[in-house]
């Protein structure tokens, strides 16, 4: 490989790169250094930008602690032994307890076809209906986006005159997808009266640079845009559909301003902002149990960006790159409750492709069921605590090692047809699965145009009872002496299950962290440097200490790219087998000595 143009993996914002060189050889020479550089062709996304983490790409895909050797038990094997021992225990498991004792896993480090051929691979030869993508992050989006469809609520009056731009940005978009920087300050700075306006309960990467930030309480996210939500529909008289119209009219502005920590006034003002702008784009950035019923304020929020009456768009932003197109495949292969057996330990085999199953979510019931006996075969990047609980580890191709078609937002598909060939060793998913299949006896083929569920609902049925679950939700947080929330750091992406191995990370954010505010720290007497007892209902663990004025309150905030803390969020399902996460109540002391 001279030159490649390619696509960044490690977010969905999915910015084209160039890579050049790379012939990874084993003998040092010019001709086998990678590089990385950004596209400046006049087509390219954000004009061609790659953040920090975008430039690391080289280093991860010639990264020496890479895995590019099969192991059994911990043992260097063959990939031919490693399929025969997979197939031999997936068997007998079959033959003692039927195919649904086994549960397949789906990370994001699989293109579309790759899940389709997993699908066929867990319905045809393995005879289960338990498989699921695990990725709780992005799948509440993916969830609100297909329930119901608010994106035809019509805008409040003809476009306004000028060119004033507004971005609202929920969240902490600055730090998960740094290139949409570029792209809201340059609307900001653009013209005269641009505003950024944040949602987030932190002074975040975002929140410097707004001019409205609704600094809300933990978790009051969701509140904060049904407020806003509310005064643009009150001050358009514009409607909205019947549902959310009945929602949203009989929601009281003082229950509002409890739960959103916001007042009408800072809330109405910004509404009025939006309304009166020329352009509006409305971001959410999620990351684990940064914003409660996070389903639900993308619904809200897709429905305020409808009903403004400039030029507008609605950006969701996931987590990670491919976990829209893995679950849209999913959702046509028909529901599954494997994550509920998961966490009752129901499983005796787990075939886990693309993850880390303790970076994602390393919660109680998740951990108990790696610890217990059981046949888990995995496909990892690096040696972690996945790799290390399980049978059988095959060493994984990245999406840039694979061709295949990938879905980074709504509506976007990306193809790859051109890649590097992958790292010495590395076997895709796509291809261990055709293998082990025919070691069952069974012929599967690859799948050229997977099915997938993309149609949305146009019924708004439940957005009342998910509205009384998050106000529920956020009435357990009002006697916590301190609440936790999770902090993102930008040199690390999603779960950082593949940063957490970067050189520049392991120098400026090598390790978890407790972030706490002022407040806190007084009344726990904490100083930086500190170590404190951290205890949720999840987990207690020990954590070194920063003061910052970033937070205020009782509010606490730790470095969620690291299973230690998210751990410490506890498991919790809703009936219908979704994950539900947010900011939890957590327990703070001074850890005596040293």
């Amino acid at each position: 490989m001279k030159e490649l143009k390619a696509n960044c993996p490690f977010c969905s914002l999915a910015c084209p790169l160039i890579l050049r060189g790379g012939e990874r050889e084993p003998i040092f020479t010019a001709e086998s250094i990678m590089t990385v550089d950004w596209d400046k062709s006049e087509d390219s996304k954000f004009g061609g930008s790659i953040c920090a983490r975008g430039n690391a790409v080289a280093e991860f895909l010639t990264h020496p602690r890479r895995v590019n050797y099969p192991f059994i038990l911990g043992e260097r094997s063959t990939i031919s032994a490693v399929v025969a021992e997979t197939a031999k225990n997936l068997e007998d498991i079959m033959k003692e307890s039927g195919g649904e004792a086994i549960g397949v896993l789906l990370g994001e480090n699989l293109t579309n076809e790759e899940a389709a051929l997993a699908v066929n691979f867990a319905h045809g030869v393995l005879h289960t209906s338990n498989i699921a993508l695990f990725a709780p992050d992005d799948t509440p989006l993916f969830r609100a986006y297909l329930a119901r469809d608010f994106s035809k609520v019509k805008p409040a009056g003809p476009k306004p005159a000028g060119d004033r731009v507004v971005a609202l940005i929920i969240g902490d978009s600055f730090t998960e997808h740094p290139c949409t920087a570029k792209n809201v300050l340059s609307g900001k700075y653009g013209s005269r009266g641009s505003e950024v306006i944040v949602v987030s309960p932190e002074v975040s990467h975002t929140a410097w640079f707004a001019n409205r930030h609704l600094r809300c309480r933990p978790g009051g996210e969701t509140a904060v845009v049904a407020g806003l939500l509310k005064a643009a529909a009150e001050k358009a008289k514009a409607p909205l559909t019947p549902e959310l119209d009945a929602l949203i009219s009989g929601m009281d502005w003082s229950e509002l301003e409890r739960l959103g920590g916001v007042s009408r006034g800072a809330i109405t003002g910004a509404a009025g902002s939006m309304l009166g702008a020329a352009k509006v784009t409305t971001y959410i950035s999620n990351i684990f149990a940064r914003i409660s019923a996070c389903g639900l304020a993308f619904s809200f929020a897709e429905a305020l960006t409808s009903l403004c009456p400039g030029e507008r768009a609605f950006v969701p932003q996931f987590v990670q790159q491919n976990t829209w197109g893995i679950y849209s495949v999913l959702a046509a292969a028909g529901k599954s409750d494997c994550l509920e057996k998961l966490a009752k330990s129901e499983l005796k085999a787990l075939v886990a492709l693309g993850l880390d199953l303790f970076s994602v979510y390393p919660a109680a019931p998740v951990e108990r069921a790696m610890r217990e006996r059981r046949f888990t075969v995995t496909t990892q990047f690096f040696w972690n605590q996945t790799a290390d609980r399980a049978n059988v580890v095959i060493p994984a191709a990245s999406l840039m090692e694979k061709k295949g078609t990938v879905s980074p937002a709504f509506g976007e598909d990306l193809v790859r047809d051109e890649v590097m060939p992958p790292l010495a060793g590395a076997v895709t998913a796509g291809n261990f699965l055709l293998m082990l299949a025919k070691e069952m006896g069974a012929e599967l083929a690859p799948v050229a145009k997977p099915a997938r569920r993309t149609d949305r609902s146009a019924s708004a049925d439940g957005v009342a009872d998910e509205w009384s679950g998050y106000c529920a939700s956020m009435k357990e947080l009002d006697s916590a002496n301190a609440v936790l929330i999770p902090w993102s750091e930008a040199v690390h992406a999603a779960d950082g299950s593949i940063t957490r191995n970067f050189y520049w990370s392991e120098i400026t954010c090598p390790d978890a962290m407790l972030m706490i505010s002022e407040e806190i720290a007084a009344r726990y007497r904490l100083k930086d440097g500190d170590r404190a007892d951290v205890s949720t209902a999840g987990a207690e663990i020990v954590l070194p200490v920063r003061v910052t004025k970033k937070l205020e309150g009782a509010v606490a905030a730790a470095t969620i790219h690291f299973p230690a803390v998210r751990k410490l969020f506890p498991l919790k399902l809703d009936a219908a087998g979704g994950i539900v996460l947010g900011p939890v109540p957590v327990r703070l002391s001074r850890q005596s000595g040293k």
